[in-house]
């Protein structure tokens, strides 16, 4: 579809209220929105730094949509007026054509002027067909939506009507692979690929955040505006989130409730006969296909999302409402949404991203909580597997193959022999270990090691997802506990992987076993007969198991390895490998992506615009460097001070305590018994000044643990305790909630609390802390990363190689170690001051929080402005504390 773009420049609105932002805007919300839209208008790249409480989600929202509603007025307007203008010009070539001697010329210039309006004429044709379409959906919206409530006033409880279940069988075909060709496995989709390029696709807006909890509370924000009238709003999530049968919400994990879903999606298919003529459907029992998932029911379900703007609660309840599958109607409406919510795995992952049907071409992309982008990228890429994995994988792969060999094509044949030698070679790779804790090792040199770089990895990968084999081999695993059990499947051992003169021999051992299972698939033709037989002996003795373990996909894991694998074509990859010397079976191989920012290049390159906003997002260096370098000239950064009075915040850098000794928290000095002790002493004075609550942020649970060993050796626990009470954070995360409980009870009490924490724990990140919860924020010492962990130093060295330093400040390397500690202190300073009314004091105790310029420069732009560095005289510090909450007191 050709497009057309305005090449008037858009101005953005002086005022807040043309923003519709709901109340009266702040200065820096006003000059967030007006940079805001200039950025989207003209293409570029915007980072946004807002802390929290500044209505950061509100400022994006509220300053995107105006600028969406603007520019498609803009596309109309001067789409009409270009119209205009060619016919004009059209008409006055053929005046002067009939009239010149140069007719040639005359006509040459006519005809690109007609070719030109007849494309035009085609874009404002497609657009009046897009608004046509819109209003017959909102139509058929509304008119369902009164029959629907005609329903309600008729039945006292409409949902106590289930929808019918409907029995299908389920047999030995349900888990056997499809021929080339037979597309009955794949998952349906809203549209077809060809109706998506020929639609007229308007400006979209993806907003991603961290969480689905995140997303909601935009979502809700954007309800209480005035672009909720005239919004289309779709929030994705996984089926997880949105699934309404009851039957598979009660699985666990993701990966078991996509594979129930499929499979209850699936046709019911006939039976294919053997070379005998014979059917061969076994039957086994009666289950029932998914009831939700019924095309009229989920087309009006999609056509009431698109006008109701909702979240996730409200998609659910709507899907009951209706009996329409949420998850199906969110992606059928994917096309005619103006405004996408979405996680970030939707949209950083790019086979993720294509599966849900998401076009990033000329889009607008927002990513909120941005401030771990490149850490949150590599995250998402990284695929682990261990070696009892591997073996579970071709124990299944073994047991699948013995017992439907006989009825695959040889090109599944081949496929599976592949998997099963690739399980094989991987898990000797991971039996030996030389003598070594850990190996880093290249894509390429695993595939030689492994002697599998003869194989083609995408045909094999391709294959799975073609065929759902993980699927498929994981619901035979279930449903056939006694035949994984070792001394009943065939030992691949020795038949394939085994031999240690090199690919060659390998591959040989590979075509040998092949040959050996077709000459056994055509013996097991002959004797069909008994081969059922022995086939429903074993499907009565799986009748007769009353209790069945629960089995895990055990391919999965591989088949997302190779996928990684696959990903890897310009070497920014590596390969731990790690070995266990205690439990062997826990070795595993792990994929590493070393240069996220490439990744993230092909969004950048794809999207019309891409703003990345957060609440602390220094430093911003390392987003221009690793993912916009190549884009410098694009990007606006903007860092705004807190909407806080500057008297509401009292950041302190503390170099020493009260007895005068020196904080310098590094690897070195955390066992330093007269350090902890100082320490001690400076909580227990800060604890006799703060009211309420205080969260103080250690670098690591060792830290923790040996501070708080100290503390209750020395008897200042029972001190401590009679000041404020005491709480620490759980290593479980099952006790997180039950904590937060009992401290925020204990802080808003007249004694107060404590509460020690962990930077990168459970609970520097995404909590609030406001008011009494949180009137003073610790951080004891840089929580830098262990230096000695090998994925942190191969990202070191890979930066250093490939990124330029600056000359004169330390290498890239070690600025993105820098960072990882900087990045970490500035979340956990964001837990405090959540709102305008709030004030809180921030701690931060470590001498080199004082002397070293690069490190304060990392900080917040709201606490770098307003730090006070207490270098020598910890009384400075206390006086300064004293006078602080006095203040604060006395407003109250």
């Amino acid at each position: 579809m050709a497009s057309f773009k305005p090449k008037k420049l858009l101005s953005p609105p002086e005022k807040g209220s043309d923003f519709a932002f709901p109340f009266v805007s702040y200065d820096i919300q006003l000059d967030f929105m007006q940079t805001l839209y200039t950025v989207l208008h003209t293409g570029g790249i915007g980072i946004f730094e807002s802390p929290t409480g500044t209505g950061k989600s509100l400022s994006l929202t509220c300053g995107t949509l105006t600028w969406l509603k603007d520019y498609s007025r803009l596309v109309e307007e001067e789409l009409h007026e270009t119209i205009g203008r060619l016919r004009a010009d059209i008409a006055r070539l053929e005046k002067e054509n009939a009239i010149t001697s140069d007719w040639i010329t005359g006509q040459f210039n006519a005809m690109g002027q007609r070719k030109e309006l007849d494309v035009l004429n085609g874009f404002k044709q497609s657009i009046e067909e897009h608004q046509q379409n819109l209003i017959q959906m909102k139509d058929q919206a509304v008119l369902h939506k009164i029959r629907w409530e005609k329903k309600v006033r008729s039945n006292d409880d409409p949902l106590k009507e289930e929808p019918p279940q409907q029995d299908v069988t389920i047999d030995e075909d349900e888990f056997l692979l499809p021929e080339e060709g037979d597309d009955s496995d794949e998952e349906p989709e809203a549209d077809s690929h060809k109706e998506q390029e020929e639609r007229y696709r308007p400006v979209q807006v993806i907003y991603c955040s961290r969480t689905h909890s995140q997303l909601s509370q935009v979502v809700n924000e954007v309800k209480e505006t005035e672009h909720a009238k005239d919004l289309r709003l779709v929030s994705l999530a996984s089926r997880q989130n949105l699934c309404i049968n009851p039957e598979v919400r009660k699985l666990k994990t993701n990966t078991l409730i996509n594979e129930r879903c499929l499979e209850l999606l699936k046709k019911g298919g006939k039976s294919k006969p053997d070379d005998e003529g014979r059917s061969t459907k076994k039957r086994r029992k009666l289950a029932q296909s998914c009831p939700y998932y019924n095309q009229r029911a989920i087309e009006g379900l999609k056509n009431g999302i698109l006008f109701e703007v909702p979240d996730i609660e409200d998609l659910v309840k709507a899907g009951k409402h209706e009996n329409a599958c949420p998850y199906y109607a969110t992606r059928a409406a994917i096309p005619d949404a103006q405004l996408l919510m979405v996680p970030y795995q939707l949209i950083l992952h790019r086979r993720t991203r294509q599966q849900s049907g998401i076009e990033l071409q000329d889009s607008i992309l927002i990513i909120d909580e941005a401030h771990n982008l490149l850490d949150t990228i590599a995250a998402i890429h990284s695929q682990e597997v261990r070696q009892e994995q591997l073996r579970q994988a071709k124990l299944h792969l073994s047991a699948y193959k013995a017992r439907y060999f006989s009825r695959f094509s040889t090109k599944n044949l081949l496929r599976i022999n592949q998997l099963i030698f690739i399980a094989t070679r991987l898990e000797k790779l991971l039996s030996s270990d030389g003598g070594k804790s850990s190996r880093m090792i290249q894509t390429q040199e695993l595939l030689l090691e492994a002697d599998i770089f003869n194989l083609n990895l995408l045909d094999i990968v391709s294959f799975c997802d073609r065929s759902r084999l993980a699927q498929k081999v994981h619901g035979f695993a279930q449903n056939s506990p006694r035949e994984l059990n070792e001394q009943n499947v065939p030992s691949v051992r020795g038949k394939v992987g085994t031999s240690s003169k090199g690919s060659t021999s390998a591959l040989k051992s590979l075509l040998m076993n092949l040959e050996q299972d077709s000459k056994s698939k055509a013996q097991l033709r002959k004797d069909g007969r008994a081969a059922s037989k022995s086939v429903v002996t074993d499907q009565e003795n799986d009748q007769q198991l009353q209790v069945k373990p629960p089995v895990t996909n055990a391919i999965r894991p591989l088949i997302n390895f190779l996928e990684c694998l696959l990903e890897d074509g310009t070497g920014d990859s590596r390969i731990l490998l790690s070995f266990d010397g205690k439990d062997p079976s826990q070795a595993s191989m792990k994929y590493l992506l070393l240069n996220p920012g490439a990744r993230f290049e092909e969004i950048v390159k794809s999207c019309r615009s891409v703003v990345l906003a957060g609440g602390t997002m220094q430093p911003t260096e390392e987003l221009t460097e690793q993912v916009f370098r190549h884009h410098r000239e694009r990007v606006t950064i903007k860092s705004y001070p807190h909407v806080v009075p500057k008297d509401a915040v009292l950041p302190i850098a503390l170099g020493r305590g009260p007895t005068g000794k020196e904080f310098l928290f590094n690897f070195a000095n955390k066992q330093n018994v007269g350090m902890l002790e100082e320490l001690q002493s400076t909580l227990l004075n800060l604890c006799q000044v703060v009211p309420n609550g205080v969260v103080v942020f250690f670098s690591s649970y060792d830290f923790l643990d040996n501070f708080f060993h100290k503390l209750e050796d020395s008897g200042n626990r029972a001190r401590l305790e009679e000041r404020k009470n005491v709480f620490r954070e759980p290593k479980t995360s099952g006790q997180v909630e039950r904590i937060l409980h009992d401290y925020a009870r204990a802080a808003r009490s007249a004694t107060g609390a404590i509460l020690f924490s962990v930077v990168g724990g459970k609970l520097s990140e995404g909590l609030n802390f406001s008011d009494e919860l949180g009137r003073c924020v610790v951080v004891v010492g840089l929580p830098y990363p262990n230096r000695t962990s090998p994925e942190l130093n191969e990202r070191m060295r890979y930066l250093d190689r490939c990124l330029t330093s600056s000359g004169t400040g330390p290498s890239p390397g070690s600025e993105y170690y820098e960072n990882l500690c900087m990045k970490a202190v500035n979340q956990c300073i964001g837990r405090a001051v959540r709102h305008v009314r709030d004030y809180a004091a921030v701690l931060l105790i470590d001498t080199r929080y004082c002397t070293g310029d690069r490190i304060r420069r990392k900080l917040p732009v709201w606490i770098s402005e307003r730090m006070e560095c207490v270098e020598l005289r910890y009384g400075q510090a206390h006086g300064m504390l004293v006078k602080f909450f006095r203040q604060h007191k006395a407003k109250a």
